[in-house]
């Protein structure tokens, strides 16, 4: 059992962290006045995702929701729902994208509502999203809606007094009593040493045993001999043209706009044993990738997702991070960015497809 201890030859007791499996998810299923403001009234994922239209043959797309329907994150009972189906398959946690601009927060209602009603059951972490959002996401090239600053060690101390609340939650994600927390943009945070002492400092100061920080792979700073956070993760995305990680997605393109890649050549890069950085390194599994619904032929996406190609996927990343110390995680990117279609809640294709081979792959992996 996960939460007993084996006996090591030496006699001593073996760490048999459980695996943990942490699906990405998208807050943006509900109006805000930023985006009614930029977009027109009612705008949510959605209303991409409805609008997208296939600009080759065989593309998949329109991509649309079976057993939740096109849901609104301000209703209870949707939340309920995308757990006890998410749970229901394999994942323990979904993680949360939040949104701090220098002290202006967006999205913050699927978080804050969470918190607020303790008697839902959802496991769950959270993940700042630090980048800059821009027009990109509706055709309009890089006008830049919202920036992404850093103010300082002052805005430092109130974003994390806002994450506290959630750290204590008996409902968050952690290791060791360490709440986990996700970086998507490391490299962009102008003092990261500062900041990760002044946060693992607050967090002892407020009681807890530390932090557990987690951040994206695609950067300089996994390569440093101090990389500050406690593990790393590969978030595999089809790369623009001349990327170095072209290769790793099939090389040549099927087409040029949009740029599409076929979907078995994605899972190559994160099974490599960390390509040489000096941290730990948990494995994401991709059930799928098209930014087409946002961005129309200047998206990137990968052609033809398949269940069984993804369920392989799963067991190799499950049976690879049982075989490391603990913690062991599974990331899943994504649990519903349906207009980047990287989906596992059921749609009117698939079905419950995904969430079927994600179970089979855990099962596979004796998880």
């Amino acid at each position: 059992m996960a939460d007993e201890a084996d006996e090591g030859t030496d006699g001593g007791a073996h760490d048999v962290s459980p695996l943990e499996v942490v699906a990405f998810f998208l807050p943006q299923f509900h109006p805000i006045p930023e985006n009614d403001r930029w977009w027109g009234p009612g705008f949510t994922e959605w209303t991409h995702a409805a609008a997208a239209r296939p600009l080759f043959d065989g593309h998949l797309q329109p991509r649309l929701p079976a057993d939740l329907g096109f849901y609104d994150l301000r209703l209870r009972e949707s939340r309920r729902a995308q757990w006890e189906l998410a749970a229901e398959y394999g994942v323990s946690a979904l993680c949360y994208w939040h949104y701090w601009f220098g002290g202006v927060r967006l999205l913050e209602r699927p978080e804050t509502d969470l918190l607020n009603d303790p008697g839902l059951p959802h496991r769950y972490c959270l993940a700042w999203a630090n980048q800059s959002w821009t027009g990109v996401w509706h055709g309009r090239g890089d006008e830049v809606l919202q920036r992404q600053d850093y103010p300082g060690e002052a805005d430092d101390i109130e974003h994390f007094k806002c994450l506290l609340p959630h750290f204590t939650d008996e409902r968050y994600l952690t290791v060791d009593g360490r709440p986990v927390f996700y970086l998507f943009r490391p490299d962009d945070i102008p003092d990261l040493p500062r900041l990760v002492a002044l946060w693992r400092r607050m967090a002892t100061d407020a009681g807890l045993p530390g932090l557990y920080l987690v951040g994206d792979a695609d950067g300089a700073w996994v390569h440093t001999p101090d990389p500050q956070l406690d593990a790393a993760v590969f978030n595999p995305a089809p790369p623009p043209a001349g990327h170095p990680l072209e290769a790793a997605f099939g090389g040549t393109p099927l087409h040029e706009a949009p740029r599409t890649y076929r979907y078995d050549g994605i899972y190559a890069d994160w099974l490599l044993d960390g390509c040489g950085a000096p941290i730990r390194r948990h494995p994401c599994v991709v059930p799928g990738f098209d930014n087409t619904p946002r961005s129309g032929r200047r998206g990137v996406l990968l052609h033809d997702p398949d269940p069984e190609i993804f369920e392989a996927a799963v067991t190799k990343a499950a049976r690879r991070e049982q075989e490391m110390p603990g913690p062991r995680m599974v990331f899943v990117k994504s649990w519903n960015e349906w207009a980047e279609g990287s989906v596992m809640e059921p749609d009117r294709h698939f079905g419950r497809g995904f969430l079927r081979a994600l179970r089979r792959g855990l099962d596979a992996a004796g998880r």
